[in-house]
């Protein structure tokens, strides 16, 4: 039986109608099941960016390096994850030494943490305290002004500077003059065939600076060998010295020849020798003109041929050096005084210390008591 037009259009309708009242329901009010007619359960998810109760976070993102990591927890030290901008590094364990602090940091001096290759460390970039920035313990030459402890310190600048230094292979020493107020042959003394310095000792050979602290007085350089009998009562045996000076300065002078010219002369203006035959008594010479305060290299080659056992620099407090006999020996004259001083003191007037650029030092600034207050001359 075939249905009529009619009857056809009218359930067509109907069936559309029906289908649009679902549509509307489902947009008005909760999801259905069509098959049980209850609403569908949505489970909590991490990533969801809905913090749930078992959640400690959640930025609804799978990134690991923000501050909440994949599993909906906190970024923190030690979770073997480095969190950008906020963590240097992060391995997982709170060893300090192995390269990543307990505090996510790559080592470094200040951090209160002592790190391979530290020494010490104090938690600060201090460097007047007794631990600077470079992690190990101050030290005079270390660069660093130690407050309370040092003057200063140039690190490999500090340096002495003396007025003379007498050097000799290894041996690298300050030394002063002998000073007296009297000029250089007047100290010698000479009489008897010998000199009378007081600084003359049986088989010995003997050189030593010498400063006539007189007004006008000057610099000299005197060598004496053996001793006096007439004198001393002691024997000198029959002996024979040779001695080259070389590095005179200009203006250099003979200022004592003991038994004649040319015992002791000058070959040139920059060179002197001393050719001295002697028993029972002593011999040398001097030159005297030596700028200073001075800068020169004067450089003494001896040749004891007999007679004498012993060579030696008499300082200017009479402590005698002893020197190898064999060898040349050198006394070199700075003209000024470096900034810092090797021990981190600083080079001045009045320290009692004679530093290049002075003339003498007593060890106070006060005028008229034979050294200047500025160091530069005897008034």
């Amino acid at each position: 039986m075939i249905a009529s037009p009619f009857r056809m259009r009218a359930t067509l309708g109907f069936v559309a109608s029906f289908v649009f009242l679902l549509v509307l329901a489902d947009g008005c009010g909760a999801r259905t099941d069509l098959g049980t007619g209850t609403p569908a359960e949505v489970l909590p998810a991490c990533g969801d960016g809905i913090l749930d109760p078992t959640e400690a976070c959640d930025d609804g993102n799978p990134i690991a390096t923000d501050a909440c990591l994949p599993d909906c927890q906190r970024a923190r030290c030690g979770d073997s994850i480095v969190q950008t901008n906020v963590e240097a590094c992060d391995d997982g364990n709170a060893d300090p030494l192995d390269g990543c602090t307990p505090n996510c940091a790559v080592p470094t001096c200040g951090n209160g943490i002592v790190e391979p290759g530290e020494t010490c460390d104090d938690g600060n970039l201090n460097d007047t305290d007794n631990c600077p920035s470079r992690c190990l313990p101050a030290i005079c030459g270390d660069g660093f002004v130690h407050a309370g402890v040092e003057e200063c310190d140039g690190g490999p600048l500090n340096a002495d500077s003396p007025a003379f230094l007498l050097v000799q292979g290894e041996l690298v020493r300050p030394v002063v003059p002998v000073v007296r107020a009297q000029q250089i042959a007047s100290f010698y003394d000479y009489s008897s065939a010998s000199g009378h310095t007081g600084f003359e000792a049986a088989l010995t050979s003997r050189f030593f600076l010498f400063h006539d602290s007189s007004p006008g007085g000057k610099l000299g350089l005197l060598s004496v060998h053996g001793i006096d009998q007439n004198i001393s009562g002691q024997n000198q045996p029959k002996s024979e010295v040779h001695q080259s000076w070389f590095g005179l300065p200009e203006g250099t002078f003979i200022g004592v020849v003991d038994d004649n010219k040319n015992e002791f002369r000058l070959l040139e203006p920059t060179m002197a020798r001393g050719d001295w035959d002697f028993e029972n008594n002593s011999d040398g010479g001097a030159v005297s003109g030596l700028p200073f305060p001075g800068s020169f290299v004067i450089e003494i080659a001896p040749n004891f041929v007999a007679g004498i056992e012993t060579w030696q620099y008499i300082d200017g407090n009479g402590d005698p050096i002893t020197l190898d006999k064999t060898a040349s020996a050198k006394l070199i004259a700075l003209p000024g005084s470096s900034a810092c001083r090797l021990d981190c003191t600083v080079p001045r007037c009045g320290d009692g210390i004679l530093d290049g650029g002075e003339i003498c030092d007593d060890g106070n600034v006060i005028p008229g008591d034979g050294c200047g207050a500025d160091c530069k001359s005897t008034l």
